[in-house]
């Protein structure tokens, strides 16, 4: 007997629904085809039905396969979306892992925002992948957009600045002066009137594209970034006297007449440290003064509110946008030279080794003697001192002395010293240029010492059981080391790499590459297995350091984690008890972490924009540089004459090339030639792109 036909159900969207909820996990159009043994006619029919049901969100549509909404698991989180255009959400719940949403699957959703998503159960458990169902918030309020062209005399055609924005804008311009071509505006979004084009209001010109304080708005916007005190933030600051008053002295140690000295960049206008440094019979005092913030900003008010909004100063190659305004960051609270000053003072005792004793912490109020630049005291260092630094060079010789003496210490307790110099940007009659800073030993002298004065602090208030944020900087993550060793086992350092994988031995392999042709990528490499340092309650040491407990006590008007540290300390000195239990100041501390990333971020952008704006006249010009990562799809090299990194992708190149994750390098299947990290070579400048965040290079 031949087999009995199973029955077939007739086609229609309830029997369709029907048969997604009896399969409780997405189903491919092949299986629904033959669930309905759907012939071509009917194959059209069910397409068009199921495209229709998508769009109105009646079912998901999770790769090739279809399933109801709320039979799906659901997560929540913010959207992150890559240059590249594929999108990760990051869930609140942390135990989570991250979530891949193809392009096709934002939902409407933009980068940044708070999103709802559906996980395609059908897919391998190791790479799920999900879609945008509902947008909670948006993160942009505002839109930036360039202007396309004009349709008429109050309507622009623009698009976003952030390619990772594939839509189009019509703006109403009539509230802001008649923009042109290529102008940047900060838009709000009212309505999407069709799918891709976006109706929007001008809210504001920006400026021209091409101009570096139009590039510094855009990054402060896309950030948001804020660049106005409100009232209430202004007028507590009006509020305050211009001059510390006698009266604040009172149970106070006075150091005015001690040779304190403030030693910052040529540019720098809020000094908030000084130091002294004596030499003593059996070793060295320091003395480091910071700025007493926390006497001017109590806590909850309009000021201590917005200042933990902000989480920390922003700062851009033209500007600056401080935690405080400029009445306390740069007036009251900055330690200017011969003018008395409310501070907080670490005092301590050091060993002739570096060896700390019991120090002294105490409010004082203070004199800086002189506002010295790092040039100045490299300069008087080096024996040529001037009319400021004559009369200082006993002192700022055993400042000297200890420096060198905190360095060797750090260095042999195991810490990691890359000393990369930070990214410099200047404007020279409208000619930008970017260029790696020069490192002197002035900086590493005033880093040694706000180092140690942090550890004190720490130590100090830890060991009294106090309620204040810890910097803290995990431990490498022991994959990231294996991967490290794997990497370098193809090196010249295959003889060298030590036992162990720690502090130690990572700080031998650093040194065994100095001077040698891999010290790049040596640095490099070690520097990527690092985890991000964070502020939290809790002392889990800091591993960069090599430091038991650290924290952050140094510079209170650009960091709110100083400011709470601060007030830890003058509840203690006070005989008061703590007012913020631990749960409260985690829940800050995350706070305090996001926003430092941001600024981080902000930061990179505009070092990046910058770069490209220096770059733009130089296309096709042959430059010099060194690979500094690899992928499948190409490699990056960063220029040695400015700290900036592009992309050379293989399809530019004359060769197929296999990707080696291990060894961190591309083979030339026909040539045998090979890009591997680390590697010095010539490239072309080809292009670069303001719109995409982009430098891209070829070979010669």
């Amino acid at each position: 007997m031949p087999p009995k036909k199973r029955p077939t159900t007739k086609f229609s969207r309830k029997a369709l629904l029907a048969a997604l909820r009896q399969a409780g996990a997405p189903l491919r159009t092949k299986n629904i085809f033959g669930l309905f043994d759907a012939d071509a006619s009917l194959k059209k029919v069910i397409k068009s039905t199921l495209a229709q049901m998508v769009e109105s969100g009646e079912i998901a549509m999770m790769g090739k396969s279809f399933g109801l909404l709320n039979s799906l698991p659901r997560v929540t989180g913010t959207l992150d979306v890559r240059r590249s255009g594929v999108g990760y959400l990051i869930p609140e719940d942390r135990r989570q892992k991250d979530l891949f949403i193809h392009p096709n699957n934002f939902g409407g959703a933009w980068p940044g925002d708070k999103v709802v998503a559906v996980i395609d159960t059908g897919r391998k458990k190791d790479s799920p992948e999900g879609r945008v169902i509902e947008v909670l918030e948006r993160a942009a309020k505002e839109l930036l957009v360039r202007v396309t062209r004009r349709i008429n005399k109050d309507s622009h055609f623009c698009h976003p600045t952030d390619s990772r924005m594939p839509f189009y804008a019509v703006v109403d311009t009539s509230a802001i002066p008649t923009p042109e071509k290529g102008d940047i505006l900060s838009v709000k979004p009212e309505e999407e009137q069709e799918k891709g084009l976006w109706r929007c209001t001008a809210l504001r010109r920006l400026g021209e594209e091409r101009d570096l304080a139009t590039q510094e708005l855009l990054v402060k916007t896309s950030y948001a970034i804020p660049e106005q005190f409100p009232a209430p933030a202004l007028r507590q600051a009006e509020a305050l006297p211009a001059e510390p008053a006698p009266t604040d002295w009172a149970q106070r140690n006075d150091l005015r007449k001690l040779d304190l000295v403030t030693i910052d960049g040529e540019t720098a206008k809020d000094f908030d440290d000084a130091v002294y440094v004596e030499r003593q019979e059996n070793g060295y005092r320091l003395v480091v003064a910071i700025a007493d913030v926390a006497h001017y900003v109590p806590e909850g008010s309009a000021l201590d509110a917005e200042a933990l909004a902000r989480g920390n100063s922003y700062y851009f190659p033209l500007s600056v946008e401080p935690m405080f305004p400029e009445a306390l960051s740069n007036g009251l609270c900055s330690l200017r030279p011969k003018v008395p000053r409310l501070a907080m003072v670490v005092d301590t005792p050091y060993s002739l080794d570096g060896e700390p004793g019991q120090p002294r912490l105490y409010n004082a109020v203070i004199m800086s003697q002189a506002r010295l630049t790092y040039n100045q005291v490299q300069s008087a260092l080096d024996g040529t001192p001037d009319q400021d630094t004559e009369p200082l060079l006993p002192m700022l010789r055993d400042a000297e002395e200890l420096a060198r003496i905190f360095m060797r210490r750090r260095t042999e307790r195991g810490c990691l010293d890359f000393d990369i110099p930070e990214a410099q940007i200047r404007i020279v009659e409208d000619i930008i240029s970017v260029h790696a800073g020069t490192r002197l030993f002035s900086h590493r002298l005033i880093e040694e010492f706000m180092i140690a004065a942090n550890e004190r602090v720490a130590e100090y208030l830890g060991a009294r059981e106090r309620v204040f944020p810890y910097r803290i900087h995990p431990q490498p993550d022991e994959r990231k080391l294996e991967t490290l060793r794997n990497l370098l086992a193809h090196t010249a350092l295959v003889d060298r790499l030590p036992k162990d994988m720690d502090q130690k031995g990572l700080q031998q392999l650093t040194h065994a590459a100095d001077g040698t042709d891999i010290e790049f990528l040596v640095n490099r490499l070690v520097l990527r297995t690092m985890m991000q340092a964070q502020y939290s309650p809790d002392n889990d040491g800091h591993y960069g350091l090599a430091s038991e407990a650290y924290c952050h006590f140094t510079s209170p008007i650009r960091r709110y984690a100083d400011l709470l540290v601060h007030r830890s300390l003058k509840r203690l000195l006070a005989g008061e008890p703590e007012k913020m239990g631990m749960e409260d100041l985690q829940g800050i501390c995350e706070g305090l972490n996001s926003l430092e990333r941001k600024a981080m971020e902000a930061e990179r952008e505009i070092q990046k924009r910058s770069a490209i704006l220096a770059l733009e006249d130089r296309v096709g010009e042959t430059m010099r540089g060194v690979i500094s990562g690899v992928a499948d799809f190409g490699f990056w090299v960063e220029l040695l004459d400015m700290p900036v990194d592009g992309l050379v992708r293989l399809a530019t190149l004359d060769d197929f090339f296999v990707f080696d994750p291990e060894r961190q390098d591309l083979l030339g299947q026909r040539s045998g030639k090979t890009f591997a990290m680390g590697q010095t070579l010539d490239v072309v400048l080809e292009a670069v792109s303001l719109e995409r965040v982009e430098i891209n290079f070829t070979l010669p």
